[in-house]
């Protein structure tokens, strides 16, 4: 009985110097974790006191991905390249996004001689970062996983 009292107390005493639960604990970035094919962006945990405002079901809406399936994660992004971090943020990734991105390939396809089949591939993976209060984009980055099994790893 005594010891169910003093986690209780514990449990209430952390709620309390934490502020409010964290709704969304199950989708915050657990460890620090490179973007493959990112170069040199990786996603690290958000500061833990961080608490997002709008909810990952209302980022969704607002950044759809046509093609794909999204999947969020609450993180901050590294940029080990130039050693600053930009979050927190609702990070959303998405495979089989078509991103036409290559030099020449919004015209080339106008000019008649090229192949208009450019494919898309479940290998490349769609990254947006949103600012968690008023979905302002901060970082829209691309990734590249050939095995089709790298995810965030949250929770």
């Amino acid at each position: 009985m005594a010891l169910a009292a003093v986690a209780a107390i514990t449990v209430g005493t952390v709620v309390l110097l934490t502020g409010e639960p964290d709704t969304y604990a199950h989708l915050r970035q657990s460890v620090s974790q490179q973007i493959p094919g990112a170069l040199g962006f990786e996603l690290e945990p958000p500061p833990q006191d961080a608490r997002p405002q709008l909810t990952p079901a209302e980022v969704r809406t607002r950044f759809p991905a046509e093609g794909g399936e999204v999947q969020v994660a609450f993180a901050s992004v590294r940029d080990t390249l130039k050693d600053r971090s930009i979050g927190p943020a609702w990070i959303l990734f998405a495979r089989g996004v078509c991103l036409r991105n290559s030099k020449g390939e919004l015209v080339s396809d106008a000019r008649g001689n090229d192949p208009n089949n450019l494919e898309c591939s479940d290998a490349t993976i769609w990254i947006l970062a949103v600012d968690p209060a008023s979905a302002e984009p901060l970082v829209a980055l691309t990734g590249y996983d050939e095995s089709g099994t790298w995810t965030a790893e949250v929770g």
